[in-house]
């Protein structure tokens, strides 16, 4: 055999097995991608069943679940469903009336909060700068976290109303 037929087989040789290997990785991303698309199905109706089964309203005093825009998925680092919840609990007949709130990144299948944030009246600002941001950290790790609730403790520590200085003793 001549070098120019070598050359020329080997040529095809890896044309061939380039296309092989090519279509095998495609078809074994489309399946990775059906089955996280059938995991994400799965996280968006556990998560509507987690919100009718934790809202309520009884004894004065109504609870209201909901989900944060966005924040429902399923989270591979962890092989659950994660959601950013929002619970509004109003007691009922208060003067005036004060709803707190909690923010909170859910694991919906083992029922694990993973951060939270209590707010006295919205958690708009907290949601903003620390629930998405949390709720993103769990997508990735399998780990809580925890610097995140230092972070935010600090910061709400900071936004509360001094305490007033006990009387003096004169």
């Amino acid at each position: 055999m001549t070098t120019r037929k070598i050359t020329t087989m080997a040529l095809i040789t890896g044309i061939v097995l380039g296309a092989a290997a090519t279509e095998g990785f495609n078809v074994y991303r489309q399946s990775h991608d059906s089955q996280i698309f059938q995991e994400r199905l799965r996280c968006k109706a556990v998560a509507d069943a987690y919100v009718k089964e934790n809202s309520s309203d009884t004894e004065g005093i109504t609870e209201w679940v909901s989900l944060i825009p966005g924040q429902v998925d399923y989270s591979p680092a962890r092989n659950s469903c994660v959601a950013g919840v929002e619970t509004t609990h109003v007691v009922r007949g208060s003067r005036p009336m004060r709803p707190i709130s909690e923010a909170t990144v859910e694991d919906l299948l083992s029922g694990e909060t993973l951060f939270s944030a209590k707010c006295p009246g919205d958690c708009v600002g907290v949601e903003v700068m620390f629930v998405k941001r949390a709720f993103d950290y769990v997508m990735n790790n399998a780990s809580e976290p925890i610097e995140l609730e230092k972070e935010m403790a600090t910061y709400l520590e900071s936004k509360s109303p001094p305490k007033s200085a006990p009387p003096s003793g004169h």
